[in-house]
């Protein structure tokens, strides 16, 4: 069995002329054709993937600048679809019929999947027609059944490959809960009870056409979506003693938030002199609309105080992208190419407070901005294969851009970043793959906090920054990919972050609280998936896992005192066990996501929250054809949620001023899927 060089595996993305066998493990490409996945009766090329041994799905990351530094890692026919939504709707509109094979390759070398230790190429089959469709009922814990419905075609039409999907679906989620606030000496101030029914409505249609054009092949993306999400909130107050008797006061929150959401999208791919010559371009746009109100009220309905807010936000980004690598297999492969990006986002925000004399106007800095961005990257790859068993791959990005304000807060800014890259391979043995490297990021700012926000519910409110600046990583890591007799798989990554000019809460200069760039931090953690057939066991059974675990030091600026950064939220663990009896048209399994916590800093306050583990289950059939039925339990042992708010006088280097404890609680949802092909 002949190795495969680096280089051949890249190229192999494009035109990988035979299916591979399942397990290849000499190959730094392992191939699963179709009929490997016919056991788990897969609808699409999704199902397929998630089934893939030893690998875990990864969408992207938006939070990294640039089109090609966030992109996930799974490829479609060699490439990165030319969309910046997620990598799995790409896959949902693919169907299962219209999958060769899909090839898991290690230590791919291609700025399709930068910084990605294993990567997942779909490879399709090209002509003919088939499609899918599905239906599932859900019931929530309030005995509400609501629906959900989707259905995707592929087929050739006039020289052109098309696929295109349609999904829309409603759903409630019924969360119950209590707040119990204390004073600082830890008396009992106040007790309230809420029931939060939200709701959530969504469709959207995604298509893709592609066909060969101008002695090369052009792939056309397009995207239209509409989203709603809303909930009415009312609570019971209980004031100075436990929540017997009649409430004290009534509360209402409620809240509408709307967005419409387009992407167009097209790459064309040809050889030029020697050369693979591919031009991504990109654009994309979003509305949004919210209603927040937020009232408290005497026991007979008097209204004491009320707040409200309304804010619209509109977003747009283009992006043009050119890679160029060497048509042909070299030990030494050198890649280029170049980026330009375009972003623009238009916020206003409102805020009113009445307590009894008539709303009036609440003025946060930056409420009303035009945020815009133009960013330029130019970045050079060298690949090199050094033996059967060695190679070692390096990379240079720089990249300059100019962020300009303007309205209630005006500014200018210029970046400039150098981003170099290093990884070295070592095929220790025909089935163990190690590789280790060094990479250097720049996160993708969110235009919207440099515009002032507010949330209601939770009583916080923070000041636009337009001195805001991009976060910059560098990350070393190290990994291993095994991959055993069977279906045995397995993959570790351990690393480490060293984070510059992070972005935390903290007091600005307008003398209000907002996200700035706070300093430095650490980050260590550990990524890993895996699967483990349980044939010796039972026959047909497998153990799968994926998941995540993050531990972070930042030096507080405002207590001297090293404490985790925001929003970092670990454990993130998944896991299946799944059983399909040796033909028998039915399988079963029991799925399990692990506890997950972490915390906000806010200027006032710790906002922490804990998200407890919890069960599943489901069991499917194909016995009545042509259909295939699916009954899945979630939240089997009902999901727990608990947030502990500590508030401080002025500012947490301040002395405790009282602790707000609140607990939900989300119950049971059984659904029920039947889905087909045609």
């Amino acid at each position: 069995m002949r190795r495969l060089g680096v280089s051949a595996v890249v190229l192999g993305l494009m035109n990988y002329g035979t299916a591979v066998e399942a397990q290849a493990p000499s190959r730094d490409v392992v191939g699963y054709p179709n009929d490997y996945y016919d056991q788990f009766r897969p609808q699409s090329a999704l199902d397929m993937v998630l089934r893939t041994p030893g690998f875990a799905l990864d969408d992207g990351d938006q939070e990294l600048r640039g089109f090609g530094a966030g992109g996930g890692n799974v490829l479609v026919d060699g490439a990165r679809p030319s969309s910046k939504s997620s990598i799995s709707e790409a896959l949902s509109r693919i169907p299962a019929a219209q999958v060769e094979r899909i090839d898991v390759v290690r230590n791919a070398a291609t700025a399709e999947a930068q910084g990605q230790s294993l990567i997942l190429n779909v490879v399709r089959v090209r002509g003919g027609a088939s499609g899918t469709w599905s239906l599932e009922l859900e019931r929530n814990g309030n005995n509400v059944i609501y629906p959900r419905g989707e259905v995707s075609y592929a087929r050739s039409i006039a020289g052109w490959e098309t696929s295109v999907r349609a999904r829309a679906y409603w759903e409630e989620f019924p969360f119950r809960g209590e707040r119990v606030l204390r004073d600082a000496a830890g008396q009992l101030t106040s007790v309230v009870k809420t029931n939060l029914p939200s709701t959530l409505a969504e469709a959207y249609v995604a298509g893709e056409a592609r066909r060969p054009f101008a002695a090369g092949d052009l792939t056309l993306n397009g995207r239209l979506g509409w989203y709603d999400y809303h909930f009415e909130q009312p609570g019971e107050v209980w004031l100075g003693r436990p929540a017997t008797g009649g409430p004290d006061q009534a509360l209402m929150s409620t809240l509408g938030r709307d967005r419409l959401s387009f992407e167009v999208g097209a790459d064309y791919a040809r050889d030029v002199s020697g050369w693979n010559w591919k031009l991504v371009s990109l654009a994309s746009g979003q509305g949004d609309s919210e209603a927040q109100f937020d009232g408290r009220y005497l026991a007979d309905g008097t209204r004491l105080t009320a707040s409200t807010l309304a804010a619209e936000t509109k977003a747009f980004e283009a992006i043009i992208r050119t890679t160029a690598t060497p048509a042909e297999a070299r030990a030494l492969r050198p890649e280029v190419g170049g980026e330009l990006a375009y972003n623009r986002l238009n916020s206003e925000l409102d805020l009113a407070f009445d307590d009894g004399g008539g709303l009036t106007p609440i003025a946060l800095p930056a409420a009303n901005v035009v945020v815009e961005e133009l960013r330029g990257e130019v970045f050079a790859n060298l690949n090199w294969t050094l033996s059967r068993r060695w190679s070692f791959e390096a990379g240079l990005a720089a990249e300059t851009s100019e962020i300009s304000l303007r309205g209630d807060a005006t500014g200018r800014q210029r970046f400039t970043f150098v981003k170099p890259s290093a990884a070295i391979a070592w095929r220790a043995q025909p089935r163990t793959l190690v590789r280790a490297g060094v990479r250097r990021t720049v996160g993708q700012l969110d235009f919207r906090d440099f515009a002032a926000s507010a949330d209601l519910n939770d009583q916080t409110a923070n000041a636009g920054n337009p001195d805001l600046g991009p976060d910059q990583t560098t990350r070393w890591y190290g990994s291993v990919d095994w991959r055993g007799p069977g279906d045995t798989a397995v993959n570790l990554e351990l690393f480490r972050e060293h984070r510059s000019d992070v972005l935390e809460i903290i007091l600005l200069p307008s003398g209000a609280p907002g996200l700035a760039n706070a300093g430095d931090a650490v980050v260590t953690g550990a990524k890993f998936n895996f699967t483990v057939p349980l044939t010796p066991l039972l026959a047909g059974a497998r153990l799968t896992g994926s998941g995540s675990v993050f531990d972070s030091e930042f030096d507080d600026p405002l207590t001297g005192a090293i404490r985790p950064l925001s929003e970092v939220y670990s454990p993130n663990i998944d896991l299946e066990f799944r059983h399909d009896p040796p033909g028998r048209p039915f399988a079963w399994g029991l799925t399990y996501k692990a506890i997950n916590e972490g915390a906000i800093y806010f200027l006032d306050q710790i906002d922490e929250a804990t998200t407890y583990g919890y069960f599943g289950g489901f069991i499917e059939t194909t016995a009545v054809q042509p259909v295939r039925l699916r009954l899945a339990l979630k939240n089997a042992d009902v999901q727990r949620s608990k947030r502990k708010r500590s508030f401080f006088v002025e500012e947490r280097s301040g002395p405790p001023l009282r602790i707000e404890r609140r607990s939900t609680r989300k119950p049971a949802f059984i659904s029920l899927t039947i889905s087909g092909k045609f």
